[in-house]
């Protein structure tokens, strides 16, 4: 007897997510950024939470692979990114999950991840950046963000050949 075909639609809903995101990538990194809130106080809109964490994946994307031909050849990182907007929806933020490359050591990806959340624009100074782990993070991403930044800037990763 499967049990799972009597849940609600959205545990079912919510199994197969975590179990094509724990399948997307060899996860190593959690990391949340907030946004930079602008003069006046209005809120943020979703495309722009959407641009700020795309800006900073390109980033990161371009410095890693930068000899390589980031945006001729498609290389990237694995990433994928939940909104948050806080428990008053006037704090939006993203929960990542990262996958380091393998040519490059925990350290110094590390490094990277906190020059980027410091230095790219539209991002506020408070950031996150801890190891990947286990599903919980995606668990916690899943249940606790909106799924609209998800189709923006989830990628499997795309490496030159070692």
């Amino acid at each position: 007897m499967k049990t799972h075909s009597l849940w609600p639609e959205h545990f079912k809903k919510r199994l197969e997510t975590l179990l094509w995101l724990e399948g997307l990538a060899e996860w190593t990194h959690a990391v949340t950024l907030t946004m930079h809130r602008p003069e006046g106080g209005h809120a943020i809109s979703k495309p722009e939470v959407t641009r700020r964490c795309r800006l900073f994946l390109n980033r990161i994307n371009r410095r890693i692979y930068s000899r390589h031909g980031t945006r001729r050849k498609g290389y990237r990182i694995a990433s994928v990114a939940f909104l948050g907007n806080g428990p008053y929806g006037d704090h939006p933020h993203a929960h990542l999950a990262l996958q380091k490359p393998p040519d490059m050591t925990t350290d110094g990806f590390d490094r990277l991840l906190k020059e980027m959340a410091t230095t790219t624009k539209g991002l506020g100074q408070q950031f996150d950046i801890k190891p990947y782990r286990d599903e919980g993070w995606l668990g916690y991403m899943v249940d606790h963000g909106f799924e609209g930044l998800m189709d923006q800037v989830t990628f499997a990763a795309v490496c030159p050949q070692h």
